[in-house]
């Protein structure tokens, strides 16, 4: 029998692969490039995943699972969406100004270059925007039942509409290197939600509803 996987490499090696799959895109970048980055072997990142596509997928759920754990639930923690949506695109103009609007948003990158080439990984794609919408749609459901906001607003549409602005945000700074784009749409994207605030204010909804990525 082969020897076991060491599941504390695989993160090393996800982190080393994203990095230059960010950079590069997934077409541009061999096994051999991320071998060299991990100071390991080509075989030896075949030992711990199966093919390129399979390690790109797991940098996929990676990435998933770190924006969730370190920018989605952190949000929603304030319990006020349209304060959790003003972060985020704040949050976001910070970010990426400090890297000079490069690389953009790892997780549209792959959508643009791979979902209509390769199956699996439009619909691991698909499944972080989804999760993502949905997740701020409960959000702004809680928070027009507690009375925050009033019946007129439709809260999946409000949610798709603010992801949608948020990643078209990225894509725009990114091509302009210009961050003060997240500072413009963020209020467009907040006056979604305040044209169906009520007078009535609430201190708190409860914790952990995604609002943002």
């Amino acid at each position: 029998m082969g020897r076991k996987p060491d599941p504390e490499v695989r993160p090393a090696i996800l982190e080393q692969a994203e990095h230059l799959i960010h950079l590069r895109g997934y077409h541009a970048t061999s096994m051999d490039d991320i071998a060299r980055a991990c100071k390991t072997t080509k075989a030896n990142l075949f030992h711990h995943f199966g093919s390129k596509e399979e390690l790109v997928l797991a940098v996929l759920d990676w990435k998933s699972d770190l924006y969730r754990q370190g920018r989605v639930q952190p949000l929603c923690e304030q319990g006020d969406p349209v304060k959790a949506v003003d972060r985020m695109f704040e949050e976001a103009g910070r970010f990426y100004g400090g890297n000079g609007c490069k690389a953009g948003c790892f997780v549209a990158n792959m959508a643009s270059e791979m979902a209509d080439v390769n199956e699996h990984f439009r619909l691991r794609v698909s499944r972080f925007f989804k999760d993502w919408a949905d997740g701020m749609a409960d959000c702004l459901k809680r928070a027009q039942k507690a009375g925050l906001f009033g019946p007129t607003l439709q809260p999946q549409a409000a949610a798709e509409a603010i992801v949608s602005l948020y990643e078209g945000a990225i894509l725009l700074a990114r091509a302009r290197r210009d961050p003060s784009i997240f500072r413009r749409v963020g209020r467009v994207a907040r006056s979604v939600l305040e044209q169906h605030q009520n007078n009535r204010r609430i201190k708190t909804m409860g914790p952990k509803t995604p609002c943002g990525c």
